[in-house]
């Protein structure tokens, strides 16, 4: 992934808005010379090294975390977004529009508020349960 992005999408200010498109040709040759090559592979194995180190640092600031959500895993086997919300708090921004997750909770709330309705029309005398259907004598 990060060779496209340096070598064909041309997201590398060291190498330029160049693109290399990979050949499947026999031979091995690239469009490019060995010199340019080099920078490629330097560029790449800075960028590699530059998310290794940053997800070490995230790692290190977020251990606290990290190790309840582990904790929280021994215990669980499946969180829930409410427990990553206790641990790890709401995030910092909002979608401008909802998610897929929120429409999914909301077809639940949905269904839920659909099951009390009827519940309330048949304490109320309004009709059958839906586990127990209203019986019709022949």
């Amino acid at each position: 992934m990060t060779y496209a992005q340096v070598a064909i999408y041309g997201f590398s200010e060291k190498v330029g808005l160049l693109s290399f498109p990979q050949n499947d040709d026999a031979f091995g040759t690239k469009p490019y010379s060995q010199d340019t090559g080099n920078i490629i592979d330097k560029e790449v194995r800075d960028w590699v090294n530059h998310a290794y180190e940053r997800t070490v640092q995230l790692i290190e600031e977020h251990k606290e975390k990290l190790t309840q959500i582990a904790e929280l895993l021994l215990e669980k086997e499946v969180l829930h977004q409410e427990d990553l919300v206790r641990i790890l708090g709401e995030r910092p921004f909002k979608s401008a529009e909802p998610t897929n997750y929120d429409r999914f909770k909301l077809g639940f709330q949905d269904e839920e508020k659909a099951a009390e309705t009827i519940v309330d029309e048949v304490e109320e005398g309004g009709g059958s349960s839906p586990l127990e259907p209203e019986v019709v004598p022949t």
